[in-house]
């Protein structure tokens, strides 16, 4: 896993979340996304293509394809990000 917290959601942002979970862990063949811009960028595919990694994606207007990491989400939101006042991004 890897993660990076900013306040916009960008290629640059997403490919260094990708890059922290490579240098952490044994190499996925396979990674999933939305098709949000930042991961159909030439940056992120880039990087997938340097490490041999598939992109795959949610289809457009499905997003139960990616059902189980939404719910994650949800979650982590409900039980830790909204209850916490947080004072910067660092």
């Amino acid at each position: 896993m890897g993660y990076k917290i900013g306040d916009t959601m960008t290629a640059e942002l997403a490919t260094s979340a990708l890059q922290m979970a490579l240098d952490k862990h044994r190499k996925p063949l396979i990674i999933h996304s939305d098709m949000g811009s930042q991961y159909t960028s030439a940056e992120f595919n880039i990087k997938c293509q340097n490490y041999g990694l598939k992109h795959s994606y949610s289809l457009k207007g499905h997003p139960y394809d990616n059902g189980r990491m939404e719910a994650f989400h949800s979650i982590l939101k409900r039980e830790e990000v909204y209850l916490k006042a947080y004072q910067t991004l660092t």
